[in-house]
């Protein structure tokens, strides 16, 4: 693997992380007034932790892009470290589809982080954020991170129908992997009536959006792949199928806190420590699925 391919690998991981978080947080912020508690200091607490989380990784989604923008450009002027700072090639990656998703995906971060601010200035003064305001800028980022991938990647050249099915597969991916840290955060700051409400939430939400991105993604995978041959003949398609292990491991997981370990929360002083615990085994899973899509996306194509 080339340096610049191993350096793009790296921002773009960082990029869905920084995503992710921000669209995981969103979605967390939407269900917490419909759990059952009053504002307490407890919830404050946790809420605003999401909300630093967020920020901190919008940050870190900011340096990635800016970071990556510099990666493509010194990639494809293949004149070492130096060639990030060609003007000329500078131009044409802005003027690219590169340079429209980096401009994009710059705005979906800052506009995140002003979102954070107001929210975070607000939990201070111990003042709600408003839902209204909350869900519309939540849709605004879910349709423009949905938009950039649809910009770039393997079905830029495919009938529109597969680009709004990876705009769907993403939005829905990165946000449960986004939302699993302020899932575990809950498990420390609240109580076991509230928190039993607020994986029950999570849990019926979970059930729509996980047929949604099962059947996008198998909409995608069937159209890229072309067979079930190239699914164990070609790096590509196995590179899919452990991708595809690892997306069954979550779900297994899922499944085991919704029917197993959500029940417990109200009935075992310890539900909580076990639910964090697998929590955080399914934010590992999580990592591994975003790097091995950061593979596929940068040194794979279906055509290896």
């Amino acid at each position: 693997m080339a340096i610049w391919e191993v350096l793009i690998l790296s921002t773009k991981l960082a990029v869905y992380l920084g995503l992710s978080a921000l669209l995981g947080g969103f979605l967390i912020l939407l269900i917490a007034p419909f759990i059952q508690d009053k504002l307490s200091q407890a919830r404050l607490l946790w809420q605003t932790y999401i909300i630093k989380y967020m920020a901190v990784f919008a940050l870190i989604g900011v340096l990635a892009t800016i970071l990556d923008f510099f990666f493509q450009v010194g990639a494809l002027s293949q004149s070492g470290f130096t060639g990030m700072f060609d003007a000329v090639m500078q131009n044409m990656v802005a003027q690219s589809a590169l340079g429209t998703v980096a401009i994009s995906r710059l705005c979906v971060f800052i506009v995140g982080l002003v979102f954070c601010g107001m929210v975070y200035w607000q939990l201070t003064r111990k003042i709600t954020p408003n839902f209204f305001v909350t869900l519309i800028v939540a849709i605004i980022q879910w349709g423009s991170v949905g938009y950039t991938f649809m910009l770039s990647g393997h079905t830029v050249q495919l009938d529109s129908l597969y680009g709004y099915a990876l705009a769907v597969h993403v939005i829905i991916a990165l946000s449960w992997m986004g939302a699993l840290w302020p899932l575990s955060a809950a498990c420390l700051h609240l109580s076991p009536t509230p928190l039993y409400s607020l994986m029950r939430q999570f849990g019926h939400l979970a059930i729509g959006l996980v047929s949604l991105l099962l059947l996008a993604g198998t909409l995608l995978a069937w159209e890229l792949v072309g067979s079930v041959g190239n699914l164990f003949n070609q790096i590509y398609g196995q590179s899919l199928l452990l991708k595809l292990g690892f997306v069954n491991a979550i779900l297994l997981l899922a499944a085991w806190h919704k029917l197993k370990l959500t029940p417990k929360l109200l009935t075992h002083s310890n539900a909580a420590i076990d639910m964090r615990r697998s929590i955080q085994i399914e934010m590992l899973i999580g990592l591994c699925i975003f790097l091995i899509t950061a593979v596929l996306t940068t040194v794979l194509g279906p055509q290896s």
